[in-house]
């Protein structure tokens, strides 16, 4: 019997964020698969930092130690990857995904890339962003596969970044709804006794809680404003608060290790960012059955509250399953908020929020990462095929 090839995974580090809570679930949703085919499972981390998420226990976890360096990150990892002689490699973030595609052809595996943010806006601007976009307008065109987090994803991957469409599938992030319910059961001690509307998200200038803020300033709804999370623009956001004269309706509440009691007892979500790659907290409060607002930034919003990619909006629009506001305009995003505040629409878009979670559910996830690893062989039962 013709032994198994392993199975890598690649990733800067398991420190908080997104992409690094998505690969270890991407690895537990997979187990029960690579079991069956009696297939070891490597997660190779470039770098060593406090770890925020939990890997499973099958899979063989290994620090490289490349300390942030790409030139000593394709030195180690190619050692590594020679030892291993992985069928195929599986990585995310864009310093994984550049030393993954560059050591494919000469290792002789096949690289399959993950891009998780809207590649254009995360790299906005500088020198060293401008080098970042050159270096993948050169490497990713070459990946074997090429999973992209959302449509608006794929969109840009394509359309400034020259990969062909034919080499990109479309996978959602994946939700555990029932696991998401059971922890927003877990009620804290500090849960507002005022009705309230909720944001969440570090306080950066690319989650735009000032637009948030305003927004809420000129809406003059009934509900409080409680913001999750911290960062460097809390003080600013504070002060502005104060300046609309809303500092008592206002409450930063800081970071929370379970958000989800929070977002269930809100009246709705409100999202003003700038930009994401897919935005895991309208999901995670549409699993729980919270209507949602958010700006048409790229990418993700409009996909989740539509089901349509591109889309335009002049204002607000009350979408299939939210309502989608103009990108930076707070009579949009206003607008939104007094229209989400009335009883009869929230009611409605309760029950449209909890429909269109189940649209992310794991097994949609692992079954079209299956057919991401191997696209011209999906395996037998396997009842979605690839986003196109």
């Amino acid at each position: 019997m013709t032994p198994v090839q392993p199975a890598v995974f690649i990733i800067n580090s398991l420190e908080g964020g997104g992409a690094e809570g998505v690969m270890c679930k991407l690895l537990t949703i997979m187990e029960s698969w690579f079991r069956e085919q009696h297939r070891e499972v490597y997660l190779l981390l470039l770098d060593e930092a406090e770890e925020a998420h939990t890997c499973p226990d099958y899979v063989n976890k290994e620090t490289l130690f490349t300390d942030g360096s790409l030139m000593q990150g394709y030195s180690v990892l190619q050692q590594r990857l020679k030892k291993l002689q992985p069928e195929y490699c599986v990585s995310f973030l864009t310093r994984a995904n550049m030393l993954n595609i560059a050591l494919a052809k000469r290792l002789g595996y096949r690289s399959i890339i993950s891009e998780r943010v809207n590649t254009s806006s995360h790299f906005s601007g500088g020198v060293k962003d401008k080098i970042s976009k050159m270096m993948v307008r050169a490497s990713y065109p070459f990946a074997d596969r090429v999973i992209a987090v959302s449509a608006g994803v794929k969109a840009d991957l394509i359309r400034r970044f020259g990969v062909s469409a034919r080499k990109i599938d479309t996978v959602y992030n994946p939700y555990d709804i029932t696991t998401i319910n059971k922890l927003a059961d877990d009620i804290p001690d500090d849960l507002p006794s005022r009705p309230y509307i909720i944001g969440t998200g570090r306080l950066v200038p690319n989650k735009n809680f000032s637009l948030m803020i305003r927004a809420y300033a000129k809406a003059k709804i009934d509900e409080d404003l409680l913001i999750l999370g911290q960062g460097a623009e809390r003080d600013r956001l504070q002060a502005l608060a104060g300046s609309l004269g809303i500092a008592n309706r206002v409450h930063f509440a800081g970071f929370k290790a379970n958000p989800y009691p929070y977002l269930k007892a809100a009246r709705y979500f409100v999202s003003t960012s700038n930009a994401e790659g897919f935005p895991n907290a309208i999901v995670e409060a549409m699993c729980l059955g919270r209507p949602v607002v958010a700006t048409n930034c790229e990418s993700g919003p409009a996909e989740i509250l539509t089901g349509d990619y591109p889309v335009a909006v002049t204002g607000f629009t009350a979408g299939q399953y939210g309502a989608l506001c103009e990108l930076n305009k707070v009579n949009g995003v206003a607008d939104a908020m007094q229209y989400m505040s009335d009883d009869i629409h929230q009611e409605e878009y309760q029950y449209r929020s909890s429909s269109r979670a189940r649209d992310f559910s794991n097994t949609i996830f692992k079954d079209k990462i299956i057919s991401a690893i191997y696209p011209d062989t999906p395996p037998e039962g396997n009842a979605y095929v690839r986003a196109g």
